[in-house]
């Protein structure tokens, strides 16, 4: 190998399991009143953390300085399947409003790659 070529990695054999939940603002959706829209906020985040709480949802956030504005936070998830975390995500009280849309896909990582403490979360 020489100094210049890149390093090299075998694959795992097996991998973790995590369902990645994308959180999108819907187009067009509707405007709040600034009291709706910061209860609306306190039942999302109430949402999220009874979601982490029943061991369902390992983190979630929002993000910032992402190309599309509209791509508004990213949960991971795990439940073994992406239909039984699209099912949870979809009762979070802004999607069922409107405000959000989900969408949902199997995520792979090597095994113990993704670390979280207790706290983690919301």
């Amino acid at each position: 190998m020489r100094e210049t070529d890149p390093p090299e990695a075998e694959p795992p054999e097996q991998f973790d399991q995590y369902e990645l939940v994308l959180l999108w603002a819907v187009r067009d959706r509707a405007e709040l009143e600034p009291q709706a829209t910061e209860r609306m906020q306190r039942q999302h985040l109430g949402h999220l953390e009874a979601m982490r709480a029943a061991g369902h949802l390992l983190a979630a956030g929002p993000l910032l300085n992402q190309p599309d504005p509209r791509l508004r936070g990213i949960c991971i998830y795990r439940t073994g399947s992406v239909t039984a975390a699209l099912d949870l995500a979809s009762a979070d009280p802004a999607v069922r409003a409107g405000q959000l849309e989900v969408e949902a896909m199997t995520w792979y990582t090597r095994p113990g790659a993704l670390a979280i403490g207790s706290d983690a979360g919301t």
